[in-house]
């Protein structure tokens, strides 16, 4: 998606509180309930698989976009929606984008449209692809968060 204008990112210099906490964000999108700390539990026993539908939602991708991004076949989805939970790979892949999501809803103070329009964006820093589909691993989405970070102190890639 080609875009004729340029944005040019300003960090506030007053800092606003995040639109939800962490947990309160991972507990909307099924991954964890409210007030719990065993995320790490919640992966290894696999997230409900309602979370990649509220995912979906939450970013406003389609589902292949997901499943590309999380690496997970379209065939293997319909026999988890059966099992009705995924396992801890697919858990922690899908808590990567929802991580990331969560940086760059501070970033943009949470305004989510805001947020959902930067992950599309192509960057430089990435040789025009989307930080969306950065995420792919581990190590993108590091890259993305790292420059979220140079975004929130002012740093300009």
């Amino acid at each position: 998606m080609a875009h004729s204008t340029s944005r040019e990112f300003r960090p506030s210099h007053e800092k606003k509180p995040p639109a939800s906490t962490s947990v309160e964000l991972f507990a909307q999108l099924g991954m964890v309930r409210r007030g719990q700390s065993g995320l790490i539990n919640q992966i290894k026993r696999g997230f409900p698989v309602s979370v990649i539908d509220k995912i979906i939602t939450e970013l406003d991708i389609s589902q292949g976009e997901l499943l590309e991004i999380i690496s997970l076949p379209s065939a293997t989805l319909t026999r988890r929606r059966s099992e009705k939970r995924l396992n801890p790979k697919e858990s922690d892949r899908i808590y990567r984008v929802a991580r990331v999501y969560r940086s760059v809803l501070q970033l943009f103070e949470g305004d989510k449209e805001a947020a959902r329009s930067w992950l599309r964006e192509p960057a430089k820093a990435f040789s025009g692809d989307t930080p969306l589909h950065h995420l792919n691993t581990e190590a993108g989405a590091d890259e993305v968060q790292d420059l979220i970070g140079r975004l929130e102190h002012g740093v300009i890639a």
